[in-house]
């Protein structure tokens, strides 16, 4: 049975090379600093690679390719402790060219493993194909990135009504809504559904041309949109060189910290109760 917690935080963005990633992550520390403990899990068996990312390729300790989950169960305490920190983030990442990615039932006893032993997981899931295996990350808290162009916002309304199909589905067989509103709901003024679709400008547009506004894309999609994330060229060459991601410069600041604020509201200050 999925989860009933409310502290599992799922990252998708219907469209690549938005930085979905890099959210996911700054995320993570951003709520480290306010929280005890996080587990920053990547479940994007397509790409991966979130250690290479952070420039951590090379610390020892477990990843998702080599747990093996005997009777779909995991000792999420164990587990934490098998895991490389990132400032403070316990990072349980994928590394496909190092092995095959986890059946779903592991992937689903690992998750929740990590979100009981933990303050909050936030999961990296991609484009999202996890989701339709996993009733862990239907059923609770959705960040979605949406690319503010014409067609980035036209995958993104297929991506958020494949997202409420499948939360329906869940909802229906029994596994209930983890968090905030319920039903799929997006995140409006107050911050509390738990949903949350943020907007980043497009990766290359000279001066944001054919870019589309963040009121823009709210009308279109029928909800609000936060952000919108630019490009921080900083942050981008840290993390072609292996730095990893150093700090939140000033143009995403606020972004991230409207993410944090819904974050917060939705974890309520308690952990979950396993």
């Amino acid at each position: 049975m999925p989860t009933t917690c409310g502290n599992i935080i799922t990252c998708t963005s219907p469209s690549g090379g938005v930085g979905l990633s890099v959210v996911a992550a700054m995320l993570a520390r951003a709520l480290h600093a306010r929280h005890e403990s996080v587990a920053l899990i990547d479940a994007d068996f397509v790409g991966g690679g979130l250690d290479v990312l952070l420039g951590m390729e090379n610390d020892p300790g477990t990843r998702f390719e080599t747990i093996d989950a005997p009777l779909g169960r995991v000792e999420g305490d164990a587990l934490n402790h098998e895991l490389p920190s990132w400032d403070g983030v316990r990072l349980l990442a994928f590394d496909s060219w190092n092995g095959p990615p986890p059946d779903w039932w592991q992937a689903q006893a690992t998750i929740r493993a990590l979100a009981d032993a933990n303050h909050v997981a936030i999961v990296d899931a991609g484009r999202g194909a996890i989701v339709a295996e996993v009733d862990e990350l239907a059923c609770n808290a959705h960040l979605v990135v949406v690319e503010l162009s014409v067609l980035g916002l036209a995958r993104a309304r297929t991506h958020l009504d494949a997202l409420r199909h499948r939360r329906d589905d869940v909802g229906a067989a029994g596994g209930g809504i983890g968090s905030g509103a319920g039903g799929g709901a997006v995140a409006g003024a107050d911050g509390r559904a738990d949903v949350l679709v943020v907007g980043a400008w497009p990766r290359g547009a000279e001066r944001r041309r054919g870019a589309v506004s963040p009121d823009e894309a709210a009308d279109y999609l029928g909800c609000d949109v936060a952000g919108p994330l630019a490009d921080d060229p900083k942050l981008r060459t840290d993390v072609l060189t292996g730095l990893g991601i150093q700090s939140v410069g000033s143009t995403n600041r606020r972004a991230v910290d409207a993410m944090v604020r819904w974050a917060d509201g939705l974890l309520g200050g308690a952990p979950c109760d396993p």
